[in-house]
This record gives C-alpha cells, structure tokens and sequence, in this order.
C-alpha cells in the first residue's frame, strides 16, 4: 500500500497487506453512532464493483435480492426488469399548472458540478427544471439581478400559481442587487424577500438554492453564480449539484426550515 492518509474500513484482505508492509499503519475504532455510514459506504463500493464486473442483468438482479434477503423486508426485493418510480401526478385538467413534467439532467439522486460548459446543461436550465417540480423553494443570493429573474420567469410565474412558497435573502452589499428585481419578485411572484442592509458587518457573498420536496428528495445548488443572467448560461461559473439522499449531513447544514433573518 502507499504512502498517505486513508478512510479505509479495515477488511481482511486489507490486515494481510498491513502485515506484509514496512510502513507504519495508524488504526482507529470507528464509533458506533458513525458505524452505519462507514460501513453502509464500504459495502456500497464493494456491491459496486460487484454489479459492474458481473454483466448479464438478470444474474446482477439476483445478486442484489440475495443481498436484500438479508438485510431487509421482503417488499423491498426488486422484480425484473430493473424500474424506476420517476413522479406521481393529479389529473390534470383545465386551467391547473403542469407540474411534475420535467425533471432535471441530473438525476434527484446524484451530485454534480455544473461549470456553464459547452455540451452541459446549463445551471439556468437545471434550476428551470427544479422549479417546476419543487413544493417550497429557498434562495440565498448576494446579488439579485433584474435579467436574472427574468430568466426564469416562466418558471417563478408556475411556482406562484401553484402557491408554492419562494422566500429569498439577499444584501445590499456593493451595491449588486437591483431593487427592480426584488419588487418584481414580490409583486409578481409573491416571494418573501428579506434584505442584509448591515455589508459593513457582514458581506454577505454566498449563492445558494434550495429545493425542499415532499417526497423527500430534496436537491440544493451552492457555487459562484449570482441571479444574473451570464451566471446563470454562459459565465464561468462553478457550482455543486447536492442531493438529500446522496449527500444527506451536507443538506442537514442548511438548517431547520424556519423564516430567514
């Protein structure tokens, strides 16, 4: 083995490597409340690796029932073929919003870094995306920019006639924020908007979306891109995909949903 730092479950395997090595091993005992994540992670890997070398899909689904037979329910074996629930909808009828029709590049259980890359979807339309099918929606935005909402009119028009709550914090600071954007953002789409007047204290500079469902598969987006409308197509803009079910302790540091300040 190499030279450097791990987070490595210690395995058989791994004990006969230690063993035969001349580097000094540091060992730790994993806590018992972090148990279930260490060892769901490495078992996770291994049953990866397991399904990718085995090719044929029917001896890959019996694989992962085997597996399930011990660990969980009997509804929890899946049938052949391998399906996906995708949404659930209403009926739909005359005059009601269609939601639920899109969904984003990204799939509601995986991460991402979308960069504006040609080729990429472009973080305006994954956000459009997320909006339609999103039951509250949070923004924390340093700058908020006229051309920016407009961007995403359709969308925000959609999410006010489905009474979907918006609410976004933003800030005074440098001046960035127009305030025709915010008053359209009330007047038209019914956000609660709350305003960082203090810059001096605190320079407010984060970009954040949430997108809460009450499915449980919520998403959030955290990078560089302001509301604007280069940030959202075309700008160098780097920003991070999240998922609740791929990444749940990074969404948990957004906090209880409560009435920003």
């Amino acid at each position: 083995m190499r030279e450097g730092l791990f987070e490595t479950v210690v395995t058989h395997g791994m004990e006969r490597e230690l063993a035969l090595s001349d580097l000094q091993s540091e060992i730790a005992t994993v806590d018992p409340a972090d148990q279930p994540h260490v060892i769901g992670r490495h078992l996770n890997a291994a049953l990866a690796r397991r399904l990718s070398a085995e090719k044929d899909p029917d001896r890959r689904l019996e694989l992962v029932n085997r597996v399930l037979a011990l660990v969980a329910e009997t509804d929890e074996k899946i049938p052949a073929p391998t399906r996906e629930l995708h949404a659930m909808r209403g009926p739909s009828g005359p005059g009601s919003p269609g939601r639920y029709d899109r969904r984003p590049a990204t799939p509601l259980n995986d991460v991402a870094l979308l960069t504006n890359s040609h080729g990429e979807p472009s973080l305006a339309s994954e956000l459009r995306a997320e909006l339609t099918s999103a039951d509250s929606v949070d923004l924390l935005c340093a700058f908020v920019m006229w051309r920016g909402v407009r961007l995403l009119e359709r969308e925000l028009t959609a999410l006010r006639d489905a009474n979907v709550p918006l609410r976004v914090v933003t800030t005074t600071y440098i001046g960035g924020t127009e305030r025709e954007a915010l008053d359209r953002l009330i007047r038209d789409f019914g956000a609660e908007v709350k305003i960082q007047y203090d810059a001096a204290r605190t320079r407010l500079h984060a970009k954040a979306w949430l997108f809460h469902r009450n499915t449980g598969f919520d998403t959030a987006y955290v990078g560089s891109s302001n509301l604007s409308s280069s940030a959202l197509l075309e700008g160098v803009e780097w920003n991070v995909r999240l998922s609740k079910s791929a990444t749940p302790s990074l969404m948990q540091n957004f906090g209880p949903r409560s009435t920003p300040t």
